[in-house]
């Protein structure tokens, strides 16, 4: 899954990816793809985690949604 234009923008500003990169999750690894060479380098996931927003699920409120 590529990650979003801002995440991208955001890694980009701050040298964890270059100007020809794409950054990339596959499974619970995260990637660096260049976009001409097609060449692949792994990033650390701290590094891509600073600037990732993470969506924080309540496990006290489960139920089923009803019409």
């Amino acid at each position: 899954m590529v990650l979003d234009d801002v995440v991208q923008s955001k890694l980009r500003a701050n040298n964890i990816i270059s100007e020809s990169e794409v950054a990339l999750k596959l499974g619970d690894l995260f990637v660096a793809e260049n976009v001409l060479s097609k060449d692949r380098r792994q990033l650390t996931a701290s590094d891509v985690s600073r600037y990732t927003s993470s969506v924080n699920e309540s496990a006290t409120k489960r139920g089923l949604l009803k019409d």
